[in-house]
């Protein structure tokens, strides 16, 4: 491709495509394949592109495109997961972060999954996360890497287990100095580097746990 296009050039024109185009041309060369699958192409596509949500009901993805100050929903897009679809149930919860995706699903299952670029990765799991953990997905810029953050209670104590795509696999942090906290929603909101909970406790308030 470089030999007839700059590749700003090229970035320019696929990162005014479709998604179902996108995907058609992944399978072009390794060129494009490549260039698609860079993040600086994601960040990219992302920036020029029409305000869009991904949307998850019916136990499936949807594409929508919003316009206007009434949110007015056009053209909904289902996407196609790339799993089987019976692994989605009534648990399934997605989490996202920067346009990609993290889904939980059946059988303990967790995926991370870029619908744009239709690449994903299975996370594994070595008897770390279970349906009812709460959940953080979110990105650390210091080692430009997307982590995941789950948390295992303990008698008198909950530890926090972290997924890092980097090196692909978990690591334990320190514990959570609050024994015998409860959650009220088990997935997290990621705001500037760090990862928030509504929280509570026996004999406080509700407070937001920081991570």
């Amino acid at each position: 491709m470089s030999e007839f296009l700059p590749e700003v050039l090229a970035v320019e024109i696929l990162a005014r495509l479709s998604i179902k185009d996108l995907s058609r041309c992944r399978c072009v060369c390794k060129t494009w394949r490549s260039l698609i699958n860079h993040r600086g192409f994601a960040e990219r596509y992302l920036d020029i592109s029409p305000v869009r949500f991904v949307s998850f009901y019916d136990k499936g993805f949807y594409l929508l495109d919003v316009e206007g100050k009434n949110l007015v929903i056009q053209n909904p897009q289902k996407l196609e997961l790339p799993l089987d679809e019976s692994m989605i149930d009534e648990s399934t919860c997605v989490l996202h972060c920067h346009g990609t995706l993290c889904v939980t699903l059946k059988n303990h299952t967790l995926i991370v999954w870029n619908p744009y670029s239709n690449q994903f990765k299975i996370v594994p799991n070595p008897g770390i996360y279970r349906d009812s953990n709460i959940l953080g997905f979110g990105y650390d810029p210091v080692s430009n890497d997307y982590k995941l953050v789950t948390f295992i209670d303990q008698i008198g104590s909950s530890t926090a287990q972290i997924f890092e795509f980097r090196t692909g696999s978990w690591r334990e942090s320190v514990p959570i100095p609050y024994p015998d906290w409860h959650y009220r929603e088990r997935i997290g909101t990621f705001l500037d580097q760090y990862l928030y909970w509504i929280a509570y406790r026996s004999n406080v308030d509700r407070f937001i746990l920081c991570f």
